[in-house]
């Protein structure tokens, strides 16, 4: 599970087409890395679910990292007008910043209490930590 944790102040400080933007874009990195036999949601909000199948945590981890690299590279450009008497055009670059955290999932154990823990995590870390985290 990740959550982009800056959504909110892009959303705030750009607009929700931004903020839409930057989702579309993520989610479309997403989709065309995983294999079709995963599964990629948008759980709740600035939450997102990837659910994979017979791999080990070590293949997932790796797999994250490089995601989490190219998410957080990826810019949109926005041009503002500048408040002076020239009325200049600045170029702002907006961009993700993205926590993870991976749990396994054994046959037997309830997905809801995976879920559950996966949410508590996200939702209480830090704003400012931009991390992956195995729990």
């Amino acid at each position: 599970m990740f959550k982009i944790i800056n959504i909110e102040e892009v959303n705030e400080k750009y607009g929700r087409n931004i903020g839409t933007e930057l989702i579309i874009n993520i989610s479309n990195i997403i989709k065309r890395s995983i294999s079709s036999q995963y599964i990629f949601v948008r759980y709740m909000g600035p939450k997102f679910a990837i659910a994979f199948s017979g791999v080990d945590i070590e293949g997932v981890e790796t797999f994250v990292k490089s995601m989490k690299e190219e998410i957080e590279n990826v810019t949109i450009e926005k041009e503002e007008k500048q408040n002076n008497k020239n009325k200049k055009l600045i170029q702002k670059n907006i961009y993700a910043k993205t926590n993870f955290v991976l749990a396994t999932y054994y046959k037997g154990t309830g997905l809801e209490e995976v879920t559950k823990k996966l949410e508590e995590y996200l939702d209480n870390c830090s704003q400012n930590e931009s991390n992956i985290n195995c729990i």
